[in-house]
């Protein structure tokens, strides 16, 4: 949730787990409004995204910037330099693919494996399930710094939220994929979701 990583107009990022699996898809997902006008200008379309395309919905500029951002991705190798978007983007470890929206991947990261990672709120997740995923989150953990006056408030948005409750329990939980499932409206991301003042804990598995 780019912006500073999470402050777009839709919110912030998904993700689960230690390490990959040989049936994982490495793909970049997290976006923001600024990183999807670079990708377009830089040549990779996102015909999807258009009114009516299987990736339309939801029509937020954040979802849009994602898809555009990962198409950039793609097409450059899947390199972690090319999924920065002056620190807007997120590299997820799990496919954010979602209904008929298909985000691409050509295969693994291209650079080495990480040893740190986040779990954040799915782009496409209804506000029905972000809010079922806080209030799940929250009855375990301490969510204040989401409070109004906490360093994670803004964006003040369900996702963004969400995403702070979903990693601080997959943090304490140990780190497991099993974690960060949340009704399979997470993700996995290796790029550290922190931002401004707000910062998203990662715990070292013992």
């Amino acid at each position: 949730m780019p912006i500073t990583r999470n402050q777009c107009n839709g919110g912030v990022t998904d993700s689960a787990g230690n390490g990959k699996t040989a049936n994982q898809t490495t793909v970049s997902w997290w976006a923001c409004c600024i990183g999807g006008e670079y990708a377009c200008r830089g040549g990779k379309t996102a015909n999807q995204t258009r009114c009516k395309g299987p990736c339309f919905e939801p029509n937020s500029r954040m979802h849009h910037a994602s898809f555009a951002m990962n198409l950039y991705y793609q097409a450059n190798d899947r390199h972690l330099a090319d999924c920065n978007f002056i620190n807007s983007g997120l590299v997820s470890l799990i496919d954010p693919s979602y209904g008929n929206c298909s985000f691409h991947s050509g295969g693994g990261l291209a650079d080495e494996e990480p040893s740190e990672t986040w779990c954040v709120a799915k782009p496409g997740t209804s506000d029905e399930l972000l809010q079922l995923n806080i209030n799940f989150a929250c009855n375990l953990v301490d969510c204040n710094a989401t409070h109004s006056g906490g360093v994670c408030y803004y964006p003040a948005t369900l996702i963004n939220h969400a995403s702070y409750a979903m990693n601080l329990y997959y943090q304490i939980t140990g780190r497991k994929k099993s974690n960060c499932n949340f009704r399979e409206t997470s993700l996995i991301v290796s790029s550290d979701p922190s931002y401004g003042n707000c910062s998203y804990p990662c715990f070292t598995v013992q």
